[in-house]
């Protein structure tokens, strides 16, 4: 089985037509985008594919429909988070079935779970897949940290779980690596903090705005991994006014806007999240 969570995968996003509904026939041109910008390897229906606004089913297709397209062109891995263990079982053996090469098992938003319920929670999924998890702990989106403790008794109980996508404390990587040797991998989600995050010991970056960033974010990851930290940074300074006038506005519905632009039919966002005003489009269509 081959493992999906290298240094640079890009969380991609979801198309939808302009009245909301998924659309199918996006994503051949989003695929084609990533595979001309050399892209090695894709999240499907992470966060930034607006994994919560969809139904189940939506999603299914959603995986189904990249893999058809992408074919092995990419290694391609599926975010499964569920409010609900069943849907999340539900994901994980799509996912297998329609062959991704991995799952990234999030946790239930909302719920704020303990850490017995988390463990149980992943030890479902994990007896019901064979696929490589990555475990992603995102505290600020879910109201649940995922202590190092259990991150550690869930390895050790199931080997297939080998890496983790931490949007928590940084500072916990040292005992994780400590504690799971160092080829256990360690991504970032943070575009913003993604040398920062190399020298606290990540192994690399599940990306956002290497939707737009592609070439550059991937040279990042490879000069801080290489050693060059100077030249990480003086890469990413170059970034920073793109990223900072970005996020301001809204990061998904602004790379939304931006692939549009370039006419990669990704669509708008579901609401609530607004499309652009005219101001806000005059600003963008200045820096890019």
């Amino acid at each position: 089985m081959k493992n999906p969570f290298i240094e640079f995968s890009i969380a991609m996003v979801t198309p939808f037509a302009d009245n909301g509904d998924l659309n199918v026939e996006g994503i051949p041109s989003i695929i084609d985008y990533y595979k001309k910008k050399n892209v090695p390897s894709l999240l499907i229906s992470g966060t930034t594919g607006e994994q919560h606004s969809m139904t189940i089913e939506e999603r299914i297709t959603l995986f189904e429909q990249v893999k058809r397209k992408a074919k092995n062109d990419f290694l391609l891995y599926g975010g499964v988070s569920a409010v609900q263990t069943k849907d999340a079982i539900t994901l994980a053996t799509a996912a297998e079935e329609v062959g991704l090469d991995g799952i990234m098992l999030g946790f239930p938003p909302y719920l704020r779970i303990n850490q017995e319920e988390a463990f149980h929670y992943v030890a479902k999924i994990c007896t019901i897949t064979s696929l490589p998890i990555m475990l992603y702990n995102n505290p600020p989106r879910t109201g649940f940290n995922l202590n190092v403790e259990t991150l550690v008794r869930l390895v050790n109980d199931y080997p297939q779980i080998i890496a983790l996508k931490e949007a928590g404390d940084p500072a916990n990587i040292r005992a994780v690596k400590e504690k799971l040797g160092s080829e256990f991998v360690v991504l970032t989600g943070s575009d913003q903090t993604i040398v920062e995050d190399a020298e606290q010991g990540f192994n690399g970056i599940s990306s956002v705005l290497g939707n737009i960033f592609p070439t550059e974010i991937n040279e990042i990851i490879k000069l801080t991994r290489s050693g060059d930290i100077d030249g990480g940074k003086a890469l990413h300074s170059k970034l920073v006014p793109y990223i900072k006038v970005i996020t301001e506005i809204g990061t998904l519905r602004t790379i939304k806007y931006i692939l549009e632009k370039h006419k990669i039919p990704v669509g708008i966002c579901r609401e609530p999240i607004s499309t652009l005003t005219s101001e806000e489009k005059k600003i963008i269509e200045k820096f890019f």
